[in-house]
């Protein structure tokens, strides 16, 4: 696996580099004193530096499969360009105290996250048309199983991205409660209300858990029925995501 990310300079560095921003921003965020919406403001580009890790060695590897050497280019070099962006927004908003998402209180702002929308619009488009190549190639050095796995996981992303823009057209990301107060550590869901940031994140993570059911089908499940058991996996895991928004468009904190 680890030649294959390294294959894919672009998105390899991609995560290289947000893996260490998270480091150098969890570091920081232990003399940071400076808070937004009651949490240390270090936090969401903290979370948002690790996903985009997560995101860039996991494509770098499915992309492996995918027989469109040109189309992974120039895809690979537009995710560094949009995420790349959405991540020094979010920092640069973090280390002045104020909200990139949902803020409203300065042209700055608005025109900020009104780029930040389109940005990552841009992105999600383009992670579809990646989305339409898989299903359109027939052959696959993978087993049948896993590259399912990969065509679930990209659907997955690509729907939940795009919840994220919903999410970005509303109010806030709280039903039920105004943005902040009491959350669960860290990822700071909320626990009074509903947060709709939790189907977000299991559904764009898809791109790592639906893949990994396929190969784990392949691996332990007998051969003729490795697909049927990552098939009950991905529709597990899906309803659990559904569940989860279900429970936040009701206004119903996922732990209380």
């Amino acid at each position: 696996m680890k030649q294959k990310i390294l294959k894919n300079k672009a998105l390899f560095w991609l995560g290289l580099v947000h893996f260490l921003v998270f480091i150098l921003l969890f570091v920081c965020s232990n003399f940071n004193d400076t808070e937004i919406l009651g949490v240390n403001a270090l936090h969401k580009p903290m979370k948002f530096a690790l996903s985009i890790w997560a995101y860039a060695w996991t494509m770098a590897w499915l992309l492996m499969y995918l027989n469109q050497p040109r189309a992974i280019k120039i895809y690979s070099w537009m995710a560094v360009v949009t995420l790349g962006f959405e991540q020094w927004a979010i920092t640069s908003q973090a280390l002045a105290g104020e909200l990139s998402h949902f803020n409203l209180s300065s042209v700055y702002g608005i025109v900020l996250f009104a780029l930040m929308g389109v940005f990552i619009l841009t992105f999600t488009i383009w992670t579809g048309w990646i989305t339409v190549l898989f299903f359109q190639q027939r052959t696959f050095s993978v087993s049948t199983s896993t590259f399912w796995g990969i065509r679930a996981g990209l659907v997955c992303f690509v729907v939940f991205s795009l919840l994220g823009g919903y999410i970005s057209s509303l109010p806030g990301h709280t039903v039920g409660a105004a943005d902040g107060g009491p959350g669960l550590p860290f990822v700071n869901w909320s626990r009074v209300a509903g947060d709709l940031r939790i189907a977000h994140f299991l559904g764009i993570h898809g791109l790592q858990v639906l893949p990994l059911l396929g190969y784990l089908a392949t691996r332990y499940a007998i051969p003729k029925h490795a697909l049927m058991w990552a098939g009950v996996g991905a529709v597990l895991y899906i309803g659990i995501i559904l569940l989860t928004l279900a429970g936040a468009l009701a206004g119903k904190p996922l732990w209380s």
